[in-house]
């Protein structure tokens, strides 16, 4: 145990998961997964139920898949419920979150066996930080991309905000129910301005909160870029709000809001606010999701990657989790060895399709061979 503390002194104290089980989960009809506390390599052809092995740890990490919003797709085909359970331990205290879901029915949530009420009593409780091809469209798709890697990670390490997020959210799918369907008409408007005011006063906060983990962070994002690119290449974040600086203060916001009332209405929705909201950034000053190649964009994404370890750490005083989806095809050696040198210290599952790629990590790893949703530990 000693040694073990040691080792990851400098990393956050030690949190890692050793047991996982599936139920009727994707492409898994029930299995039993025993986990090692450093790597653990998980290798197999393609379709065989690799990542969805790290998608169960993700869900039992922020109670959401990072492939789907529909919990229903996540249910063996023929079935009509699915169940996740892990164990793990935090400092060598143990605990478990189990998840289950039934169709038609309300997704249930336990941590140490006991029901939560709210899914935001789940962040913070196993820290995740997952890498994989698709982390690309955070820089090229829409702004939704990027505004949901900044929630979960602000939610990772501050769970208060989750629910700040959820009210507010519940706040907008209101007034768009009530701008969709009614002409704004005498009680009706007044009804509106009650929604702007607590739209305003919500969102505020909300935005407030965004932009000073992103001042918090960019010092962190440009060090660990720099040492990407050998100081080839500096990165810059911005955040950028749909109602521009007019939401730095609920009184503000709001004036803004009853200002763009008419806009509002002819358009049906909710026009502004953080739900709109983007972020930017830039290599050497030019757009990245505009001029960038696929090789700056990809390091970008691993730059937000590595930093959201670092904050994790700084924040929660625990080491994430690290779920690698076969990623290191996407890297070239340099970045390799880069990302390398930080799965030395905490808890990696990482998936690929041969074994023989990672036989450089035989002393410190266990390997599973995954074979049409069994696994077989080797």
């Amino acid at each position: 145990r000693r040694q073990r503390q040691m080792c990851i002194r400098d990393r956050g104290t030690i949190l890692y998961i050793s047991k996982i089980y599936l139920k009727n989960f994707r492409n898994y009809e029930e299995q039993e997964v025993l986990l090692n506390e450093k790597v653990n390599i998980v290798y197999g052809k393609n379709a065989q139920g690799k990542t969805n092995l790290l998608e169960s740890i993700f869900l039992c990490s922020t109670g959401r898949s990072h492939r789907t919003a529909k919990d229903y797709e996540l249910i063996k085909e023929g079935q009509h419920s699915y169940s996740v359970k892990i164990e793990g331990f935090r400092d060598d205290i143990p605990f478990n979150i189990g998840i289950f879901f039934e169709k038609d029915g309300r997704k249930n949530i336990t941590i140490n066996n006991l029901k939560v009420k709210k899914l935001g009593e789940l962040m913070g409780v196993l820290n995740t930080v997952i890498f994989s091809p698709e982390d690309l469209q955070i820089i090229k798709r829409g702004p939704g991309e990027r505004r949901r890697f900044l929630d979960i990670l602000i939610s990772q390490t501050h769970p208060a905000y989750f629910y700040k997020l959820q009210t507010y959210m519940r706040v907008v799918k209101q007034k768009s129910a009530l701008l969709r369907k009614y002409e704004i008409k005498g009680n009706k408007e007044e009804l509106l301005d009650v929604f702007n005011l607590k739209q305003a006063e919500i969102g505020s906060e909300i935005v407030s909160e965004r932009e000073k983990f992103i001042s918090d962070i960019k010092e962190k994002l440009k060090e660990n870029h720099s040492k990407l690119t050998k100081n080839k290449e500096e990165i810059k974040i911005k955040y950028i709000s749909s109602a521009g600086k007019k939401c730095d203060s609920p009184e503000g916001f709001y004036k803004f809001l009853n200002n763009n009332k008419k806009k509002e209405i002819r358009n049906g929705s909710c026009m502004y606010g953080p739900h709109r909201d983007d972020l930017e950034f830039y290599i050497n000053g030019s757009d990245l999701k505009a001029y960038g190649s696929q090789g700056q964009q990809r390091t970008a994404v691993l730059s937000l990657k590595l930093t959201e370890i670092d904050i994790i750490v700084e924040m929660t005083g625990f080491s994430p989790v690290l779920l690698l989806d076969d990623v290191m095809s996407e890297l070239d050696l340099s970045r390799k060895r880069y990302l390398l040198e930080n799965i030395k210290t905490r808890q990696t599952i990482i998936t690929g399709t041969e074994k023989r790629t990672y036989a450089a990590f035989e002393n410190i790893s266990s390997f599973y061979n995954v074979v049409n949703g069994t696994v077989i530990r080797k």
